[in-house]
């Protein structure tokens, strides 16, 4: 059966009308899977709008009215879900956070936007939450408690509520439908305000090139408190009649994948980057299977650029049986396509999983645009370009200076109906991000090719020149970097010096085994720094990862950092990206002493 999305049927415009359609339309077909005692039980569509509903009329009895906010702070659960749709139903306004949030970030949250009711994960958040200073907040509600019977759990309160909810006919298109506040790379959260407009046209342009219908399901695990998993996710797929399988933990995904089947996966490049790894480390273990692979992934690769022999058509049909079906059984065994978001995937990584029939489309966005702007298609697709512009998205590529690293290059500004209204008691920003014409200038870099296809080449911010006048875009050097099995995360700097250096935090599974094949397991982090053996593989690994970089851009010193990069010591931002002041201020000597 071929398949056909149904987004040209969409009549609603706003999120409330959105799910209310899919349970009209799909009430008996199943919405959310959770696991439960070893295996997956679903919630149908139905099901949903009984709880939703009686939700929403327990918000309005605790005086939820339109334009009001509602904080949740949790994963990705039915209670997330539920809690964001009742409150569109009553014209009130999301605010989604992260549970592996700073608790200052909350506080800066919570006074900013000021929130009548929380919905928090866990009694731990709660108790933190009732010590901030919020006059606003009037009710917090717990998705779990330590007493599974309590009868003040959410789930326990849906379930006792007799009186059900329908939605508010006054909820407009304009009305505003979230503020999501940015992970603050650069400084203190912002929150962006989205109206239901721009969320669902974002949805229902995002999804117009695809074929999908209410028979694909995927496994959830892109935060829905960013703009990538909330939309993609949590509205399209809804709005489609999809199901969306729940994952367990971070620490079960691959698990998760075999159970749940997923025949389009929502993901960012972290996860690829692992398979990718996985794979290759695994390929290494022994010198036949490392022989074997690399034939493999040559033939792979060498089939997409040509048409291969008959002698390696052969030999390609005998390694998609024996090796192949391998990378593709790791995501399950009914995947049709993956989307992927977020951050830059490496070409290198792309062109891998699609020589072994894993079709990974990447795509570009930003909260400000709620969020995507561009995505390679089935029908236009361009690996290492993040896709053509969405049907009503202009881009212009604006050089107000030559100070870029090429010719092509310019910052990347949006015309469209998905821009942000504003951001949240912010005018000065705002009007540094939205000129006078309503464009969304994003701060990032990058060119248009001819036929259409946007690259990106780095952010406007984030380039410095070195001392001899050279332009560097460090992101750019980074992705390249950081395609290595052996390394994580790499930070590269050199605004001002004579020459770019970089912090080289290696993979865990690297460290594990080098500590247990040199018998290293009981040296401290900072002593394992400075092993000289250690030290060699990672020279030589730059060395030949560096060979196509200019002679400027190749980083000349480095230095490792073992200590792991995470959202807890604040390195990271809650959807995984660098906090690069952060890092340069926590290393600032180590920085120094490689000059």
């Amino acid at each position: 059966m071929e398949k056909k999305t149904n987004y040209e049927i969409w009549s609603f415009k706003t999120l409330a009308e959105l799910i209310r359609n899919a349970i009209q339309r799909h009430g008996e077909r199943p919405f959310l899977g959770v696991k439960k005692n070893g295996e997956y039980t679903w919630m149908t569509y139905s099901e949903f709008d009984i709880k939703m509903r009686k939700l929403r009329a327990l918000f309005k009895q605790d005086g939820l009215k339109k334009g009001d906010r509602v904080a949740i702070i949790a994963s990705n659960s039915p209670e997330f879900a539920l809690t964001a749709y009742a409150a569109y139903g009553l014209g009130a306004v999301t605010v989604p956070m992260y549970e592996v949030q700073k608790i200052q970030d909350w506080e800066f949250i919570f006074a900013d936007a000021l929130p009548t009711l929380a919905v928090v994960a866990n009694e731990s958040i709660r108790e933190k939450i009732e010590g901030l200073h919020c006059p606003s907040l009037q009710k917090i509600y717990c998705i779990h408690t330590a007493d599974a019977k309590n009868p003040q759990r959410l789930e326990a309160l849906i379930e006792a509520q007799q009186n059900m909810l329908d939605l508010d006919p006054e909820v407009s298109e304009d009305d505003l439908a979230d503020i999501i506040y940015t992970s603050g790379t650069t400084g203190r959260p912002r929150g962006v305000e989205l109206t239901h407009k721009n969320v669902v046209v974002n949805s229902r342009i995002t999804v117009a090139p695809f074929e999908i219908d209410e028979t694909d399901r995927t496994l959830s695990f892109l935060p829905w408190a960013h703009a990538f998993g909330k939309t993609v996710e949590l509205h399209i797929f809804p709005a489609i009649g999809a199901s969306i399988g729940l994952v367990e933990s971070n620490r079960t995904i691959a698990q998760n994948l075999l159970e749940v089947n997923p025949t389009i996966l929502i993901s960012v490049p972290k996860i690829f980057n692992k398979i990718y790894d996985t794979v290759h480390l695994k390929a290494d273990a022994k010198p036949v299977s490392r022989v074997l692979f690399q034939r493999s992934e040559d033939i792979a690769r060498k089939s997409l650029e040509r048409k291969l022999s008959p002698f390696e058509r052969i030999q390609h049909t005998v390694f998609d049986k024996i090796i192949a079906t391998k990378v593709r059984g790791a995501f399950g065994n009914a995947l049709r396509f993956c989307i992927s978001g977020g951050a830059s995937l490496s070409r290198e990584v792309a062109s891998f999983f699609k020589g072994f029939g894993v079709i990974i489309y990447e795509g570009y966005g930003m909260t400000e645009h709620s969020p995507v702007l561009a995505v390679n298609t089935p029908e236009f697709m361009r690996i290492g370009s993040v896709g053509r512009p969405l049907d009503g998205v202009r881009v212009d590529i604006l050089r107000d200076s030559d100070d870029y690293t090429d010719d092509k290059s310019g910052e990347i500004v949006i015309t469209s109906p998905c821009v942000m209204r504003a951001y949240h008691n912010a005018p000065e920003a705002t009007s540094a991000t939205l000129d006078e014409q309503g464009r969304l200038h994003t701060g990032d870099m990058g060119y248009l090719d001819d036929d259409g296809f946007l690259w990106i080449t780095g952010r406007v911010k984030e380039q410095y020149k070195l001392e001899n006048g050279k332009y560097v875009v460090p992101t750019a050097l980074e992705e390249k970097i950081n395609n290595s099995t052996i390394i994580g995360i790499s930070v590269v700097f050199g605004s001002g010096k004579p020459c770019n250096v970089a912090l080289i935090n290696p993979t865990p599974e690297f460290v594990e085994k080098f500590r247990a094949e040199h018998h290293l397991e009981n040296v401290p982090n900072d002593e394992l720094c400075d092993n000289e053996e250690l030290r060699a593989i990672f020279a030589k690994e730059l060395k030949t990862i560096c060979a196509d970089f200019r002679g400027y851009e190749k980083p000349q010193k480095f230095a490792l950092v073992l200590d792991e990069f995470s959202i807890h010591n604040g390195l990271l931002t809650p959807a995984l990206k660098i906090k690069r002041r952060e890092i340069e201020k926590r290393f600032a000597g180590t920085i120094a002493s490689l000059y």
